[in-house]
């Protein structure tokens, strides 16, 4: 059998080396969860030994697996969720620090991880008390860990709030909690991450600049080796379909100019930014609210009513619903304040659809403002309302727009473009181990 390191066995595509990923959901939590799976089944598409160890197993998948035994998935995490629980609503703001994660509590799945055999263990989000920083420190390498929020680089925050830059020096007197104290749950949370990451030594990737930048900044990851490699799809399911044919499927009107977004089931998260979605509705004129219909995926119902005829689609759980979705619309809408990536503006080019959108996070990394989508002020309603006035008001430039941004998703997030990415690094990493 060839070495993983040889050179010319890596000319000719192969691979013998074997990949553990490590994420607390394996598809249905969120982007998180998505990405790392698509990352997977890239993997093993391309021949290499991929195998994803996750904390709450939801589906059959290939050489998926839950990690830890019973005692450890079903007493030791819920108990030190109950109790992280317990001790943030002790703070002033518990339902702010909902959008934090601070897994004090010591887990034990970095024994099984560092038990079954591997080349590289690549993390991925570990949450939800999977990895506390305790267990993180006690991880064996080599380790890639890839971003897919701000948790690894601040003392608990999913999402870099502007205001806050406690994350570059320490945490505490966290806004989120609401304390005015130093050393709080954050500051602990940080500082306990910081001692793990100066033993593990991962290898930080980050699928935007915008974070990787503020990971280079940050306490915490500063002095780790950072790499940008963007999110990957699979571009022969996210594809442009005939939009006639997708609004026949979906029993959709041909004769009405449709925007689509989705998540708003979630619109107590306020990160999602449907309060900021609602305004720049509302800011179009009545005029071209009444020829405008507003579909959306993943509720079956608004919390607060939309100012334009509505279709809710609930949650579409395949990729092929998600396509004629996404390829039925005029433009896609992303609303969200802070994203590090967000899978879900990505799909939406890939199937020629051409996006409005807040730029922020690694948004701007996916869409070229003027030629595929419009990138509006950061939390701007009106000028998110402009956007989506120029697109629906420009149908030949709305299809420019589709068509460049697909072009772009071919040429850097096709899956196998960035299953290529990966492969590179991890060969770097175990011939660098090679020579220590």
């Amino acid at each position: 059998m060839p070495c993983v390191h040889c050179v010319d066995c890596r000319q000719l595509g192969k691979s013998n080396m074997k990949i553990l990923h490590a994420s607390t959901r394996e598809s249905r939590g969120g982007g998180a969860a998505i990405a790392a799976k698509r990352l997977h089944l890239g993997l093993l598409a391309a021949g290499v030994d991929s195998h994803m160890a996750v904390a709450i197993p939801q589906e059959d998948s290939p050489r998926t697996f839950p990690v830890g035994g019973k005692i450890s998935r079903n007493i030791l995490r819920p108990l030190g969720m109950r109790l992280e629980a317990a001790v943030r609503a002790c703070y002033p703001q518990p339902e702010q620090a909902a959008y934090a994660s601070f897994s004090f509590c010591p887990s034990l799945q970095h024994v099984r991880l560092n038990n079954i055999p591997k080349d590289i263990l690549h993390l991925h989000s570990v949450v939800e008390g999977f990895l506390s920083p305790w267990a993180l420190g006690r991880l064996r390498g080599p380790v890639v860990w890839t971003m897919h929020d701000a948790w690894p680089f601040t003392g608990g925050c999913h999402y870099w709030s502007t205001p806050c830059l406690r994350y570059e020096k320490n945490c505490g007197c966290c806004p989120l909690l609401g304390c005015t104290g130093g050393r709080d749950l954050s500051y602990w949370h940080w500082y306990l991450k910081h001692k793990a990451v100066q033993r593990l030594k991962p290898v930080i990737v980050s699928p935007s600049t915008m974070y990787a930048r503020k990971a280079a900044n940050s306490g915490i990851l500063g002095n780790c080796r950072i790499e940008v490699i963007l999110n990957g799809i699979d571009v022969a399911l996210f594809k442009h379909i005939p939009k006639e044919q997708a609004r026949n499927i979906l029993d959709l009107p041909q004769d009405m100019r449709i925007i689509l977004f989705g998540a708003i089931s979630a619109t107590s998260d306020r990160n999602k930014g449907y309060d900021l979605l609602l305004q720049a509705l509302y800011a179009l004129p009545a005029v071209e609210r009444e020829l405008l219909l507003a579909v959306v995926f993943g509720a079956s119902e608004a919390k607060d009513a939309l100012p334009c005829p509505s279709r809710f689609l609930g949650r579409l759980h395949d990729e092929i619903s998600l396509a004629l979705a996404y390829s039925a619309a005029d433009i896609f809408i992303c609303p969200s304040r802070h994203e590090a990536f967000s899978l879900t503006t990505l799909e939406a080019l890939a199937c020629g659809t051409p996006v409005v959108a807040f730029a922020v996070g690694g948004i701007p990394d996916m869409v070229d403002h003027g030629l595929s989508g419009y990138l509006a002020t950061p939390y701007a309603p009106d000028d998110l309302a402009s956007g989506i006035a120029l697109l629906l008001n420009d149908v030949e430039l709305c299809n420019r727009m589709g068509e460049a941004g697909r072009e772009k998703v071919l040429r850097k997030f096709a899956l196998d473009n960035v299953v290529q990415q990966y492969l590179n690094l991890y060969n770097s990493l175990l011939d660098a181990e090679k020579h220590d």
